[in-house]
């Protein structure tokens, strides 16, 4: 992408427990925290391999762009395959131990609440480390960090009601099943949620007494950081819980080949996620996968409009609809098109654009201009097949960051069920919005995707609700609502979308340990 880069580090085989200089960078940091703007004066920040934070052995570093002005925010090591053979070596050695794997139930929910607590300590910190490095709004960062922290503590407690079974097949056996932890866990995590998909994976693991190797996104790395310098502050077992920077096709794919490596749990697009799906299955690993989506928002003839419209424009511009489960295509019925339409154009128009630091602020930026451009051009291409451009579909200007990323939340109309904008995942801030003659034909609109991640129904009749609830082709349904988001409930796709695992609830915890039948003789 084009907001990194390497650069040479010549002082990079140093191993130290802070991060230390080893190279001059021209940095704009915007930190208003003061500790925060002095943890990211030093550069390069170091990643967590083996309870020691390092350099690593590649000897270059990657820039991290601030979204909102284009300027170098700090700059990481990156970690090449040597750097990935000593975490996976080391978390393996880890496990083997049982220094955390061993631990009582009661003791490691105990760890991960001194963890947790350190994390709410910090929360303020980390949501502004989350918007430096994503450009979205710092109160979204806030909710991030909230929900990432909630997830600790919900696994944290789960970690103790990990159960097995007995099972009466003959009077001569006693029979039983246990669950015990895989190992190694490579966590893959994305750019656009960072903190709360890297806690989506290490938790539950965790709980489930693994070792878990985290590889951020090489853009968005500095809140996992984070959690390891916390993770070392509660004095937690070293190498239990690592952090490695650097590029998805090295970092990752290394990751999932290594032998130590038991399990790969990835958030990603679906093309990279069928990649080391595929790289995986040559060793037949364990493969848990979140992935791509074109989510539909059914608002049936009898909704509250009240609540469908600015529930659909959330759906959507939250997160700058970078998020997998963005509401994208808004399927309306026939009779009640036209006001739905004129409510979300009202909606977008209304959102106020700003420096993502500001509170007032309620849509942010794209994660780069690489990105936007991105994004923009699937708007012409749209035009180009025939769709209208109700509202945005250009660049938005912030008076004193005119160099961020920045883009109008955009709502297009007259697209055909065969256009490739109706279809395909873009990711951005693009609202589709379709006609439906009837409920049957919002179904079939709906169903007639290679995406099956997540789906909105709204109507006052509970009992169509509940129809059309069970006839979506989606992991999750939203009825009368839309992005509600819980530890408690799973969440995961069908189709294209991800594989049979669910994030999130005790269903993840599950994803990470392995069933062992037990057949022990009695006479």
């Amino acid at each position: 992408m084009s907001n990194i880069s390497s650069i040479p580090c010549n002082d990079h085989n140093t191993r130290l427990l802070r991060p230390v200089a080893c190279r001059k960078v021209n940095k704009v940091i915007r930190a208003v925290n003061q500790d925060l703007h002095d943890m990211l004066s030093v550069s390069p920040l170091p990643m967590y391999i083996n309870g020691t934070w390092t350099h690593g052995s590649s000897g270059t570093v990657t820039e991290i762009i601030d979204p909102a002005n284009s300027e170098v925010l700090c700059a990481v090591s990156a970690a090449d395959e040597k750097d990935v053979d000593t975490a996976a070596n080391a978390a393996y050695a880890a496990f083997k131990s049982g220094l955390w794997s061993g631990l009582r139930p009661d003791e490691r929910a105990r760890a991960m609440f001194r963890w947790a607590d350190l994390v709410d300590r910090d929360s303020e910190l980390l949501a502004e480390m989350e918007t430096l490095q994503t450009g979205k709004p710092i109160r979204e960062s806030r909710g991030d960090i909230a929900r990432g922290l909630d997830g600790i503590r919900f696994y944290a407690g789960l970690a103790r009601n990990i159960r097995g079974e007995t099972i009466d097949v003959s009077p001569r056996h006693h029979s039983y099943v246990t669950r015990e932890p895989i190992g190694v866990i490579a966590s893959i995590v994305p750019w656009n949620v960072p903190f709360v998909l890297t806690l989506s994976k290490a938790a539950p693991a965790l709980a489930g007494g693994n070792s878990v190797i985290v590889k951020p996104s090489q853009t968005t790395p500095l809140t996992a950081l984070h959690l390891a310098r916390l993770w070392e502050e509660a004095g937690l077992p070293t190498s239990v819980f690592s952090v490695i920077t650097g590029a998805g096709r090295i970092v990752g794919e290394a990751l999932c080949m290594h032998p130590r490596v038991s399990g790969v749990t990835f958030t990603g697009s679906t093309e990279t996620g069928l990649r080391l799906s595929k790289l995986t299955s040559s060793q037949n690993k364990r493969i848990m996968l979140e992935l791509g989506g074109k989510s539909p928002n059914l608002v049936l003839a009898d909704a509250d409009l009240d609540r469908a419209i600015p529930g659909a424009a959330s759906a959507i511009f939250y997160g700058q609809g970078q998020i997998c489960a963005a509401g994208s295509r808004l399927i309306v019925d026939q009779s009640i098109y036209d006001q739905v339409v004129e409510g979300v154009v009202a909606a977008a128009r209304g959102m106020v654009i700003g420096d993502p630091l500001d509170p007032a602020t309620e849509f942010g930026t794209l994660t780069s201009q690489a990105h936007r451009a991105e994004v923009l051009g699937w708007v012409d291409r749209a035009v180009a097949d025939g769709a209208t451009v109700a509202t945005g579909g250009r660049v938005a200007h912030v008076t004193g960051l005119p160099n961020g990323a920045f883009m109008e939340p955009t709502v297009l109309v007259d697209v055909k069920e065969s256009d490739p904008i109706a279809r395909e995942e873009v990711f951005g801030p693009v609202l589709v919005v379709q006609r439906a003659a009837n409920v049957d034909d919002a179904i079939r609109i709906a169903n007639d995707s290679q995406f099956g991640l997540s789906a909105a129904v709204w109507t006052r009749n509970a009992g169509v609700a509940r129809r059309v609830a069970r006839e979506l082709e989606s992991g999750v349904v939203w009825i009368n609502d839309y992005g509600q988001f819980n530890p408690a409930m799973p969440f995961g796709g069908v189709k294209l979308s991800g594989s049979a695992h669910r994030e999130w609830s005790h269903l993840a915890i599950d994803a990470f340990l392995e069933h062992k039948s037990i057949w022990e003789w009695n006479e």
